[in-house]
């Protein structure tokens, strides 16, 4: 059984863990450089898995972290291409409905009527496919700290087994960091409507969160790993 508590807490066991997670909040303000950031829950994914959650990882090796994270991000793009190929079809027919409407009458309807209907199709399955994606994302971490290769962690079906080695568990992990991101976009989102301080305080609590939330990410797909032996 992952343990939750242990997840959150081992962080602050760290002495060093509000420098540690400080540059990994300067790291992730800068575009390209913050892939380094997934390269560092590669790390800790190794660590944990290994038993050892403390020290948490240090700042060495960033070109290390930064093509581990890159390698990562190409996964996960290469997964999404079917959601880019929908969204292109979605916007091909936006465009012929476009030009259908110059013609007015009932062909305007009729292609409005089954715009709509494809519209929605296709807007479930991107949603679908979006929350098959977030559903995979720890197997996908998983996978690529035991073996380091893209290809690997393009096989749905050794991703899924991942995920139903103990199911329960694996959804524990989905729920939690789902939940986590959830309540603190709510937060955001309420600060966002107060002038300029309520922006400032918004912008504070994502430089905090975004390290701790990758650590504890990770923690708890080492967690995992170390619990059910996977290999």
């Amino acid at each position: 059984m992952i343990d939750i508590g242990r997840a959150v807490q081992h962080p602050t066991e760290d002495q060093n863990w509000p420098s540690k997670l400080g540059i990994g909040a300067l790291i992730s303000l800068v575009p390209i450089l913050n892939f380094a950031l997934a390269g560092y829950a590669v790390e800790h994914i190794k660590n944990t898995s290994n038993g050892i959650d403390v020290p948490l990882p240090a700042w060495d090796n960033l070109g290390e972290k930064f093509m581990d994270g890159l390698k990562l991000i190409a996964v996960t793009f290469i997964l999404a291409l079917p959601i880019l190929a929908l969204g292109c079809i979605f916007t091909v027919l936006g465009g012929g409905l476009a030009a259908l409407s110059e013609d007015g009458g009932a062909v305007q309807d009729a292609a409005a009527a089954g715009f709509g209907v494809v519209g929605l199709v296709l807007t479930c399955l991107i949603f679908l496919y979006s929350l098959l994606l977030a559903y995979l994302s720890p197997a996908i971490y998983i996978r690529y700290t035991k073996t380091r290769d893209i290809g690997a962690c393009l096989r749905i079906g050794e991703l899924l087994s991942i995920t139903r080695t103990n199911t329960g568990d694996y959804l524990l992990i989905f729920v939690v960091i789902i939940g986590i991101a959830f309540v603190v976009g709510l937060i955001a989102g309420v600060l966002n409507i107060i002038p300029c301080l309520g922006q400032i305080l918004s912008l504070v609590i994502a430089l905090v969160v975004t390290p701790y939330l990758a650590v504890l990410f990770a923690n708890l797909c080492g967690q995992y790993v170390r619990n059910n032996n996977i290999i």
